[in-house]
């Protein structure tokens, strides 16, 4: 059973063996949807950018929807094996950002996810383990055409991140979705406690190629988390809005792309963690 922590629990080992193991998918290991075109890790890119309606769009989108979570979910899931393998390493996990950045909260350090995009080179993040002046870590997969080969951030310049009370607020809304009034628990913690975090973080984050960042896998991470806390706040209220949705099967390719992995999962089968053989450290 893996088990997922915080990041600013994790040793300094543990970083360093989750950092080596992303760049190893990105350089090491070879696309299974374009294969010599791009890598192992420009996948989930591609995988996200079609989810988001762009390249070649999924149906149905995963987001504003009920899917979200389940979708995001075995992405991450898939990612975190993905990363396992490529190390030759099964103690790998991702770790979780709490949207806070003070202290060892703090994950834009040049030590572990880098930090801001430098204004003169249309925000290229310059320093840290995913910049090309660190390691090999070039963008191949844009929302549109070519473009920056960096990882792009604007830090704050847009929103601002989500706050304790804000969390609170979102955990306390039931059901798990509302299709009239947008006031459920998915509804909630998709607009305001994901959105804004993509957007305060800017550059590669406000697009639908958001994965080229790193940093995307921490905050889906978080999401996922928040996800199992609600389920544990409101044990008498179904995890998903109906059981004929929950036979659904998640869809992360479109018809004429091959499947990015062999399984298929219905939103049933990611309800509980334990199936899909992972926890959290704190719940």
């Amino acid at each position: 059973m893996d088990i997922r922590q915080n990041h600013r629990d994790t040793t300094k080992a543990q970083k360093n063996a989750f950092i080596d193991a992303v760049l190893l998918l990105k350089n090491n290991v070879d696309s299974v949807l374009r294969p010599g075109q791009q890598s192992r890790y420009d996948d989930f890119v591609q995988i996200h950018k079609n989810s988001m309606g762009r390249g070649n769009p999924l149906t149905p989108n995963p987001h504003r929807s009920p899917l979200f979570f389940p979708w995001h979910r075995v992405l991450i899931r898939q990612f975190e094996v993905a990363l396992q393998v490529a190390a030759n390493n099964p103690g790998i996990t991702l770790p979780y950002w709490n949207w806070q950045i003070t202290g060892p909260d703090n994950p834009f350090t040049s030590s572990f996810m880098g930090g801001n995009g430098d204004n003169t080179q249309d925000q290229r993040v310059t320093s840290g383990p995913f910049s090309s002046e660190h390691s090999q870590f070039n963008v191949v997969v844009w929302d549109e055409g070519t473009g920056n080969p960096g990882v792009r951030r604007n830090l704050g310049a847009q929103e601002t991140l989500p706050s304790a009370e804000a969390v609170i607020s979102a955990l306390n809304r039931t059901p798990y979705w509302q299709a009239t009034d947008q006031a459920g628990w998915e509804n909630s913690a998709e607009r305001e406690l994901h959105n804004p975090v993509h957007a305060w973080i800017g550059g590669s984050m406000a697009e639908a190629s958001s994965p080229n960042d790193p940093i995307f896998f921490l905050h889906h991470c978080y999401l996922d988390l928040l996800w199992e806390r609600w389920k544990h706040q409101h044990p008498n209220i179904p995890s998903f809005p109906s059981d004929e949705m929950s036979g659904s099967i998640l869809v992360f390719h479109p018809a004429n792309e091959p499947a990015p992995w062999m399984q298929t999962y219905t939103v049933q089968q990611t309800l509980f963690t334990e199936e899909l053989d992972y926890r959290y450290e704190d719940i």
